[in-house]
């Protein structure tokens, strides 16, 4: 049997090359009110690659289970399967005076409303930036470093009302980069830059990453508020880290960890770690008061739930006769939690809610306007020898600059529906651009226009397309890598001597390539994507690149075009009569959200009104789109809640014509 446990009372019911990009503080003002500058709540999501983690600029990462369309610290992307309930820089310090004091982005809460309550870093009025290095993103920047470069910043001097908080005087500027390549894909890294702006020198600094991580899948047990049915279990995960000398061939590794004790009935099996990168300048190894032994120069300090030390400093807890030690002493202490203590109690290694803190220092001195630089890495794997292995990975990125070399993007899709069949159509790119008077000259290198087909390497200098490779996968939601569970349903190869020499889709008369599939099933789920890939190049010592998967990625529903409702077949609907876990349904069983029917035949531009006998308005859905006729419906009603059995009515008004259609449908739970 099952137990749960909750948070919070609402939840109740080896590639080497060195590229390196300068970088250049530019990008758009901040959006202003009143001529104030205003920077809100900012929850981006770093999901370049196939792990999803969301960035703020309150100096937490993760959302706290607050939001089921946006992942949290997904992996891989589109599966359910969650990994971090939030994380957080700590930043610890002696000021001039001896005074001990430290900062917090997160620590244990129960919601993120608590969360909010006791960070102790605020969003900066300073510009917020979502860049990308693909030459087609309409994010493209030249200064990004990575396929998705986050970039936004916080300080500790502006946080009012909270308690004991004495602020060191510091502003962070947060780079959250991921990678689409599907070598690169399993990571996200976040650069620190940690700013004294206090005014004076900061002495003995220690930089810490706290994370809350837990993992399971959200679809058997649901986190999120308003949830009904099983509630998530916090308690079944366990935690360990490994150190220099614990793994063969990684010399440097600094990294805790965490996985699913019982792998969440094999649906959530994967494991979560934070890695330290690096750190400019170096911290110097202090020595043990005790032993007079130099101290590791990095810590990982684990424990359960809600007993984070209350304050900064060493302090006496009501009713204790010890000192116990403070953040400060915890972020600074040498430790290594993953063996078991002196004590016969059960600890470290057995299921529960860990939060993990994993630090390094000291850095002897950080004066006023210095910059402390700390990279850690966000890193996600099958298993413990992936979350190694692609924890390698982003060692190299760092260790590179942040240099992850790829091949050509991922061409921008569109699709058209018919019945049982979905049209994807993408425009090739093209060398040459026509300036205001007509004239032909040749596009630079970056620019947009140029990609896929004439993209130009960044390593070689070269045109580097080699072809295009179609994915398909029938389903909402994957319970692996999108490489292991789509099917490859086509590879074009430009005819150049070079691999297969299939040759490219021909271009239509507006000189765009389409792929048609067909014999699919209207109605049903399915997940495309066109990568692109290059040929190996041995001048330059290059392998074949290939894009990443969700750089495009379309989750479609084939199904009829729209239709004339003076002389179309008329509005339908499918299933009809609709029974609870039928097949059109992203999930089966007894589970309110993933329920689907579908409306079909619908015009361009209309609205859909669903009514029960008595006459009352249950739900609303407009229709808007010049390519499909099929509109789906959650079976959710406007509040949203759950409906009941029964027969319904649905009115169609065609808002182009005026023209109105009426059904029933009947649903059976």
């Amino acid at each position: 049997m099952r137990r749960c446990f909750f948070k919070s009372p609402w939840m109740l019911s080896g590639l080497c090359f060195v590229l390196l990009l300068p970088v250049v503080m530019m990008g758009a003002e901040p959006a202003t009110k009143d001529g104030e500058p205003e920077i809100p709540r900012t929850h981006m999501v770093a999901d370049a690659g196939i792990i999803g983690v969301a960035i703020t600029n309150l100096g937490y990462v993760g959302n706290g289970f607050t939001d089921p369309s946006q992942p949290s610290g997904e992996y891989p992307l589109h599966s359910n399967v969650e990994h971090l309930f939030m994380g957080g820089i700590w930043v610890g310090a002696r000021t001039i005076s001896g005074t001990v004091h430290v900062s917090v982005g997160a620590q244990d809460v129960s919601n993120l409303q608590a969360g909010d309550e006791v960070r102790e870093f605020v969003n900066t009025i300073d510009r917020v930036r979502e860049w990308s290095n693909l030459q087609n993103s309409n994010n493209y920047h030249p200064d990004a470093l990575a396929t998705e470069h986050i970039e936004c910043s916080f300080n500790d001097t502006d946080v009012v009302e909270i308690i004991n908080h004495t602020p060191l005087g510091l502003k962070v500027i947060l780079r959250a980069l991921s990678w689409n390549s599907p070598y690169a894909d399993d990571f996200v890294i976040l650069d620190y830059h940690i700013i004294n702006v206090s005014g004076s020198e900061l002495q003995d600094v220690y930089v810490g990453y706290w994370n809350d991580t837990t993992v399971g899948n959200t679809q058997i047990t649901n986190p999120y508020p308003g949830h009904v049915g099983a509630g998530w279990n916090y308690y079944d995960d366990v935690n360990g880290g490994w150190r220099p000398g614990d793994v063969e061939g990684d010399d440097d590794i600094w990294m805790m960890w965490e996985h699913d004790d019982d792998g969440d009935d094999s649906m959530a099996t994967s494991w979560i770690g934070t890695r330290l990168l690096g750190a400019t300048p170096a911290p110097e190894s202090g020595i043990d008061e005790e032993s007079g032994e130099p101290m590791p120069t990095a810590s990982y300090n684990s424990w359960r739930f809600r007993d984070v030390p209350d304050l900064d400093d060493w302090y006496l807890p009501e009713g204790e006769q010890e000192l116990q030690p403070g953040k400060y002493q915890v972020l600074s202490n040498g430790d290594f939690d993953v063996d078991p203590p002196d004590t016969q109690e059960p600890h470290f290694s057995v299921p529960s809610d860990w939060m993990g803190l994993l630090s390094t220092g000291p850095f002897p001195y950080l004066a006023a306007d210095d910059t402390l630089h700390v990279t850690f890495a966000i890193v996600c794997g099958a298993d413990s020898l992936s979350l190694l292995e692609n924890s390698k990975v982003a060692q190299l990125a760092y260790d590179d600059g942040f240099t992850i070399p790829g091949g050509p993007p991922s061409p921008r899709l569109s699709a058209r529906y018919d019945d049982n069949t979905i049209e994807l159509v993408w425009t090739p790119g093209d060398s040459l651009g026509v300036d205001d008077t007509g004239e032909t000259y040749v596009l630079p290198n970056d620019h947009p226009d140029r990609s896929p087909e004439h993209h130009i390497s960044q390593v070689s200098a070269k045109n580097d397309f080699q072809g295009y490779r179609v994915y398909r996968f029938q389903g909402t939601t994957f319970t692996a890598t999108p490489y292991e569970q789509a099917t490859l349903v086509a590879q074009f190869d430009k005819i150049d001597g070079v691999g297969f020499d299939t040759g490219l889709p021909p271009l239509d008369a507006d000189g765009n390539r389409r792929f048609v599939d067909d014999a699919l099933l209207d109605g049903f789920p399915y997940w495309y994507s066109i990568v692109s890939f290059s040929a190996p190049d041995l001048d330059s010592g290059l392998p074949e690149f290939q894009s990443g998967f969700n750089e495009n990625a379309m989750l479609l529903y084939p199904g009829p075009g729209p239709s004339s409702s003076a002389d179309g077949p008329g509005v339908g609907v499918f299933p009809n009569p609709y029974r609870a876990g039928s097949h059109f349904d992203d999930r089966l069983g007894e589970i309110e959200t993933g329920r689907k029917i579908w409306f079909t035949n619908l015009p361009e531009r209309c609205t859909i009104k669903v009514f029960n006998l008595a006459g009352d308005l249950v739900k609303t859905l407009s229709h808007d789109d010049p390519f499909q006729g099929m509109e789906a419906w959650d079976i959710l009603s406007n509040a949203p809640r759950a409906i009941s059995s029964g027969l319904y009515i649905f009115v169609v008004e065609d808002l182009s014509s005026g023209d109105i259609q009426r059904g029933k449908l009947v649903i059976i739970k």
